[in-house]
């Protein structure tokens, strides 16, 4: 899978590229081997942070936003609504 990664009013640091890695490396048997794409926008404003992953698999595009004030929670729980997502959409193909 192929990543790009977007900061608003942040850096992206390598570890929240692993960290973002790392969880679709858990759950890559739901995509297959295709090429898939995935763009994952972090942002922060009044100490909110904002995540925001679409990816685009097959003919679909999957979208999750979450809004924590934990960076990392933020992705995991994005990460997580991509699963369900994915999840549904694999079963009902």
């Amino acid at each position: 899978m192929r990543f790009e990664y977007t900061g608003r009013h942040i850096d992206v640091t390598p570890a929240i590229k692993a960290h973002v890695e790392e969880h679709f490396d858990r759950i890559k048997h739901l995509f297959g081997k295709e090429d898939n794409h995935a763009h994952i926008t972090i942002e922060v404003e009044r100490e909110q942070h904002r995540s925001e992953i679409v990816v685009k698999w097959r003919n679909q595009v999957l979208t999750a936003t979450t809004t924590l004030t934990d960076m990392y929670q933020s992705l995991s729980q994005t990460i997580q609504k991509i699963e369900k997502q994915a999840l549904k959409l694999k079963n009902k193909i």
